[in-house]
């Protein structure tokens, strides 16, 4: 791991006298993007108008800004570290207008000394990235699941059958309750999410964290053991036209063998019967990425971490859990442009590491260092 630490240290320096040359000249420009807890009531109306994407609900954080492009008829959602403008998903708006946006806020950017990239962007719009002169890095895929196909009958659906079945035997109850909530609900739930991290800390930006704000938000969906005791829960995110994603999971320490199984199960039957089409399970990180012979080097290399980088975190398990339900997989890029690749990594990293709501980057470099050393 020092190693790795020795690697880190050069482009953790670059990072840290780059975010101080960007600050003062912040300090001169004033940004003018306004911050999400300004303006959440007005996100959420757009976002019920227009419609969000898999990662839009990610706003209720209120640890990111918001931009409003195209003469306010287009959000873009992004947060800021170092030089860079670390755009979370598509542009969210008409389609007819995402061009526009991508190349607005390419030019607010660049107007203030700084680098916009996209974050889990689809391959729907890539075209648009790329007229706009960006290049793209495989990040991974997300698993969605088709409600109207989905079934646990049959030899295929024997396992989770055989397990659902035990659940309901030994009387494990399924809910779904909405907000708001007693304050009695709310501390059970965060007790539960304490008790899964552990001596973990929250991410941040793309993943999500718990808070009891944030849960107020959403549908929760609840597994309860025997005695009524929450034994696994889940928020329910909509993107306000025929999607659900199963958002932030925690389960007792304790729990049984296949809770989680059980729980989503539960959720897609529960999804199916209000009018879902489909059900998103989230980011299977670095699926599929660099498998080809033709692939880019860089995506090598994290087929090389995929594949032996368990340790750090349990991409491959991931996988296999996510593809027991999954219908599909839709693949999600990185969209940059003139920057260097090896820089926005870290940047990245620092930020999904980083706590909800972070601090000096001098903090976040002390973060990343603790935990490579």
């Amino acid at each position: 791991m020092f190693d790795t630490a020795l690697w880190y240290f050069p482009i953790l320096i670059f990072i840290f006298l780059n975010s101080y040359k960007i600050n003062k000249l912040n300090a001169k420009n004033k940004l003018t993007a306004s911050n999400i807890d300004l303006q959440l009531e007005r996100v959420i109306r757009f976002l019920e108008d227009n419609g969000g994407n898999h990662v839009s609900h990610l706003i209720l954080l209120q640890d990111k800004d918001v931009y409003w492009a195209v003469e306010e008829q287009v959000l873009i959602v992004y947060k800021r570290i170092g030089n860079k403008l670390v755009v979370l998903g598509d542009p969210i708006g008409p389609e007819s207008l995402i061009p526009k946006s991508i190349k607005e806020f390419q030019e607010y950017g660049v107007s203030n000394g700084l680098k916009p990239i996209f974050y889990q962007i689809s391959p729907r719009f890539m075209h648009l990235y790329h007229d706009t002169g960006y290049r793209f890095l495989k990040l991974g895929e997300e698993g969605v699941v088709n409600l109207h196909n989905f079934s646990i009958e049959g030899k295929q659906g024997a396992k989770l059958r055989t397990r659902l079945n035990k659940f309901i035997r030994n009387s494990y109850t399924f809910s779904v309750i909405m907000p708001p909530y007693s304050k009695a609900i709310l501390s059970e739930l965060k007790e539960i999410s304490d008790a899964w991290l552990g001596n973990q800390k929250e991410k941040g930006f793309s993943v999500v964290s718990f808070s009891k704000e944030y849960v107020s938000c959403f549908p929760v969906a609840l597994l309860n053991d025997p005695e009524g005791k929450v034994l696994a829960f889940a928020t329910l995110a909509s993107d306000h036209k025929n999607s659900l994603t199963i958002d932030l999971m925690r389960k007792v320490p304790e729990s049984p063998h296949g809770t989680m199984d059980v729980l989503f199960i539960h959720i897609f039957k529960w999804a199916k019967e209000n009018g879902y089409q489909n059900c998103s399970l989230g980011m299977a990180p670095l699926s599929n990425v660099g498998d080809c012979k033709y692939s880019f080097q860089s995506e090598k290399f994290f087929r090389l971490a995929y594949l032996h980088g368990n340790s750090l975190y349990n991409f491959k398990g991931l996988k296999e859990f996510k593809s027991k339900f999954a219908s599909g997989w839709e693949p999600k890029y990185l969209a940059y442009r003139e920057t260097f690749l090896p820089v926005v990594i870290i940047q990245l990293l620092l930020l999904i590491n980083s706590t909800p709501h972070p601090k000096s980057v001098v903090d976040k470099i002390k973060y990343l260092m603790k935990k490579t050393g």
